[in-house]
């Protein structure tokens, strides 16, 4: 399962999402999951897809959303990074 957040503003649609066990951890010193930013709604693969086809910005962090990001072609398995040991993509949509 997935927690996600849908930000809109002019012309973007933010999504941040990440798998719900880092959802409030802090993955190092300087990056923590953040709920009021990751949180809010709950979903599995098929609705995540859905919403993320509408996205133009994703921030994405989790093993299991960062791969799910790159087995549906939304983001390059090398364009993402670890931080502490847990996958981190962020995608924008030119």
């Amino acid at each position: 399962m997935f927690s996600y957040k849908i930000f809109r503003v002019p012309k973007e649609v933010l999504v941040s999402v990440c798998d719900q066990e880092v959802l409030g951890k802090k993955l190092d010193e300087n990056f923590e999951v953040d709920e009021k930013f990751y949180g809010g709604k709950n979903c599995g693969k098929d609705e995540i897809r859905k919403i993320l086809e509408e996205a133009t910005i994703i921030n994405a962090v989790g093993n299991i959303i960062v791969d799910f990001l790159i087995n549906e072609n939304f983001v390059e398995k090398e364009k993402t990074i670890k931080i502490g040991g847990v996958l981190h993509a962020q995608v924008a949509k030119l």
